[in-house]
């Protein structure tokens, strides 16, 4: 799915599909990696263009994904207020991190 770049919300979708060509081949772990790997890239980028708000799409699944998206916010951004992003755009399981306020 693109990006919908505007300057109020950036989204990413962090399915693993959408990041690498051969989603077959990487571990668990590595997968994990790569998407953590993602989230800090686009959070600075995100915080150095001026964005409002970025949505990490990843989906419901185990969980694990959002929990370590969380963990990473929280240690690495954690002046960002962050939460679930809404339902209706979404479904299940999307983080929005608010950039900058107004």
């Amino acid at each position: 799915a693109p990006k919908k770049k505007t300057d109020d919300v950036v989204e990413i979708d962090l399915h693993i599909q959408e990041l690498i060509e051969n989603a077959a081949g990487p571990s668990n772990a590595d997968i994990l990696e790569i998407q953590m790997v993602k989230v800090e890239s686009e959070m600075r980028a995100a915080i150095q263009s001026g964005v409002k708000r970025i949505v990490f799409i990843h989906g419901v699944g185990q969980g694990v994904l959002k929990q370590e998206v969380t963990k990473l916010l929280k240690t690495k951004f954690p002046k960002y207020y962050f939460q679930d992003a809404s339902f209706r755009e979404y479904g299940y399981g999307a983080t929005m991190v608010i950039l900058r306020r107004g």
